[in-house]
């Protein structure tokens, strides 16, 4: 790969294209593996926190991007728990984008609309997206590039759409346990939810809301209601930011 190839972020290689055949979230770290048995599970728990904030998701009708969209597994899983949405992903390896069309369940839902990445930049429209999420893919960014992407998402965003940003809690200290030994996040530099919402602020207008995830591990669903009560509590595995652009 070139040192301009266009899938990467700021000419540097795009490092996932080295993980996309075998990529399993993170599950080679043990205390993950402790935690929940599938990638799934820890991605089920946005997707549940997705659908009770856009019922739509469950009907369908809605055009909705997954920025950094790796393997697709946001928005497969979100079709496996009945999701519908007119999906499009992208992401700055094409190798990743591989891995989807190879992992689609296409027997429930046509497979989502791909397209590589430019660094920050995408290929899509302005205001084609009633909703965008990006999904623990800032911690991946450099810090200097991270404005580039809260504007491309706000440009693709329609007016009141919305944008959920779902990242690692760097106040969990476990998560940055976690990280710190997990090879797919060797470059990783975490951050903390003002930081997106300052971000996004300083690029856009919006109204902003907060929420933290994964208190309890993923697999035991006897204990999702725990993490509901405590969304306002700043010491979740994951944090998600709402935010809304005016109409």
């Amino acid at each position: 790969m070139s040192s301009t190839d266009p899938r990467s972020w700021s000419g540097e290689p795009a490092e996932f294209d080295d993980y996309a055949a075998e990529y399993e979230g993170g599950l080679d770290n043990p205390i993950k593996r402790l935690l929940g048995s599938s990638p799934d599970q820890f991605i089920a728990v946005k997707t549940r926190w997705l659908m009770r904030h856009e019922p739509k998701l469950r009907t369908g009708g809605l055009a909705m991007l997954d920025y950094g969209c790796g393997i697709g597994s946001l928005m497969r899983v979100l079709v496996n728990t009945g999701g519908r949405a007119d999906f499009t992903g992208c992401d700055i390896s094409t190798g990743m984008l591989r891995q989807v069309e190879k992992r689609w369940p296409v027997s429930l839902a046509p497979l989502p609309a791909l397209a590589p990445q430019q660094g920050a930049r995408t290929p899509f429209a302005d205001g084609q997206f009633d909703i965008a999420t990006v999904s623990a893919v800032l911690h991946h960014v450099p810090v200097a590039e991270r404005p580039a992407v809260y504007a491309e998402l706000g440009r693709v965003l329609k007016p009141g759409g919305r944008l959920y940003v779902f990242e690692h809690n760097p106040r969990n200290p476990l998560v940055r346990h976690v990280v710190a030994r997990t090879p797919i996040d060797k470059n990783a530099i975490l951050l903390d939810p003002k930081e997106v919402r300052h971000g996004l602020l300083d690029t856009g207008r919006y109204d902003l809301d907060t929420d933290y995830l994964m208190f309890m591990p993923p697999g035991l669903a006897i204990l999702r209601p725990v993490d509901r009560t405590l969304a306002w509590l700043p010491l979740g595995a994951q944090y998600v930011v709402a935010a809304r652009k005016p109409g």
